[in-house]
């Protein structure tokens, strides 16, 4: 890894960090924890919200890896399983909760907006795992299946935020079961 790279990954893994320490995160203080200046972090990441975006891409991309070696494959509907798992480990993950509450409008612009790759990231991830398995009853390319997916997960992880209701990782795996069902009801 280059100098350049080895900056981005200590802004990256300090941004991590005071995200799972339930902190805000502040540009300043990644930067001096990082041993660059603030012009460094904009340049090799960007702006705050850039920067938000990439470390939490980085802690969901683990948390779905977790999920997809919890649910192997062979596992039947592996889908809806590893889906179900990481809407549940969002919902319970006091880091990530405390950091939607906080600004609860950036936080969905960061995860949900098309200005920042999270959600067409998760998309790309939940396609490339519909490729494993047979195809659904449903008569929708795997890339609107993944897309409806990743909508329905965010649905219920950010339901306090977006309905004022409780997020409900049970209810979310019923309609990627529903969703997902290899035979017409």
């Amino acid at each position: 890894m280059s100098d350049e790279g080895h900056t981005t990954a200590r802004i990256i893994a300090e941004t991590r960090r005071m995200l799972l320490a339930g902190e805000p995160v502040d540009v300043g203080k990644v930067a001096a924890a990082a041993g660059v200046d603030r012009v460094t972090v904009f340049r090799r990441v960007g702006r705050r919200d850039v920067l938000l975006a990439e470390a939490l891409w980085t802690l969901g991309e683990d948390t779905w890896a977790r999920c997809l070696r919890e649910v192997p494959e062979g596992t039947p509907d592996r889908t809806a399983e590893a889906l179900s798992a990481f809407v549940r480990y969002l919902i319970e993950a006091p880091y990530f909760r405390a950091f939607l509450h906080r600004d609860p409008q950036r936080a969905l612009r960061i995860l949900t907006a098309n200005a920042a790759p999270n959600q067409t990231r998760m998309v790309e991830r939940v396609e490339s795992l519909l490729a494993t398995e047979p195809a659904p009853a449903i008569a929708l390319s795997r890339l609107d299946l993944a897309r409806l997916l990743v909508r329905v997960a965010e649905t219920y992880i950010y339901a306090d935020i977006i309905a004022g209701a409780d997020p409900d990782a049970d209810a979310a795996h019923t309609v990627f079961v529903a969703l997902l069902s290899r035979h017409g009801n």
